[in-house]
């Protein structure tokens, strides 16, 4: 059976990362091998934001420890994971998509072998925006998150790279993903 695909899914706060992911997953629900994995934060959900799994501090660092993340990060204060079985996904042949931090695309690479980046971006008013309305930062927070987003390193080994900019319509970022999900993902490197 061949490797799978991991598609990392970049960009910075206010992206609407997690509404286009959510858009996509409920749109391709029936296709077969195509799986969206389920982050472990170390913040409460509140049903607002990204649908995710919590984890206090405390036993996140228990569960890296024993090896129940393929791969973790620590970024804005907060801890997050992908479940073991992420990588079992892969390795039977499926297309595993999530939300990763950009300072982990090359220990993805290294961990799933073809990493498929899609980093999704908006107008930088846009992002300042999005977050304000998720009422946890103020203006001048969200424009200091915004003005420490940094461009990154694209690991050489990364099977392919698509930008999509989201300040418009969901369906438009939405229909450039569920493309990009159906395609080869033969080798290439382009801005949509």
């Amino acid at each position: 059976m061949r490797k799978g695909m991991f598609v990392a899914i970049v960009g910075p706060s206010g992206a609407g990362k997690d509404t286009v992911i959510r858009t996509v997953a409920e749109a391709v629900h029936d296709q077969p091998g195509i799986i969206f994995v389920r982050r472990i934060i170390t913040r409460l959900s509140d049903g607002v934001t990204e649908d995710h799994d919590t984890m206090t501090p405390e036993a996140f660092e228990a569960g890296r420890a024993a090896g129940i993340f393929c791969l973790s990060w620590e970024a804005h204060g907060l801890l997050y994971g992908l479940p073991q079985s992420a990588l079992d996904a892969v390795d039977r042949g499926n297309t595993v998509i999530a939300n990763v931090s950009r300072s982990v695309l090359s220990e993805a690479v290294r961990t799933f072998g073809r990493v498929a980046v899609v980093e999704i971006t908006a107008d930088p008013e846009i992002l300042v925006e999005r977050i304000i309305a998720r009422g946890r930062e103020s203006a001048a927070e969200a424009r200091g998150r915004i003005a420490r987003s940094a461009a990154f390193h694209l690991p050489h080994a990364a099977c392919n790279y698509v930008r999509i900019d989201n300040s418009g319509p969901i369906d438009v970022a939405k229909e450039r993903l569920i493309k990009i999900l159906g395609s080869s993902g033969e080798n290439r490197r382009r801005a949509e």
